[in-house]
C-alpha cells in the first residue's frame, strides 16, 4: 500500500496546490502524523511525480540565475507544468 493510500485509508489526504502541499490528517494518530512529517519528501514525490524535477529546476534557476528561492520556485513550477502539459 502506498503512503497516500494509507493516509486516505485513515480519512486523511494530501492536497497539492501548485507546489504547496497540505495534509488533512483525518483519523491519523500522533505516531502516524509524526511519521508523515519525517517522511514528507517521499509523500510529496508520491503526490506529485514531477516534484524532483521541480526541485532540481528551482535549484538551477536559483544558483545560475541568482534569483531568490521563492522566485526560482515560481519560475520552475511554470516550466515543469508546461513540460507536463506538452
Amino acid at each position: 500500500m502506498s503512503i497516500l493510500e494509507r493516509i486516505r485509508a485513515n480519512g486523511g489526504d494530501v492536497i497539492r496546490d501548485g507546489y504547496s502541499f497540505r495534509l488533512r490528517p483525518g483519523q491519523l494518530d500522533a505516531a502516524a502524523l509524526d511519521w508523515v512529517k519525517k517522511n514528507i519528501e517521499a509523500v510529496k514525490r508520491e503526490v506529485w511525480p514531477a516534484y524532483d524535477d521541480w526541485q532540481e529546476r528551482a535549484a538551477i534557476i536559483e544558483f545560475d540565475g541568482g534569483m531568490s528561492r521563492e522566485k526560482a520556485e515560481k519560475l520552475a513550477y511554470q516550466e515543469v507544468s508546461y513540460a507536463d502539459a506538452a
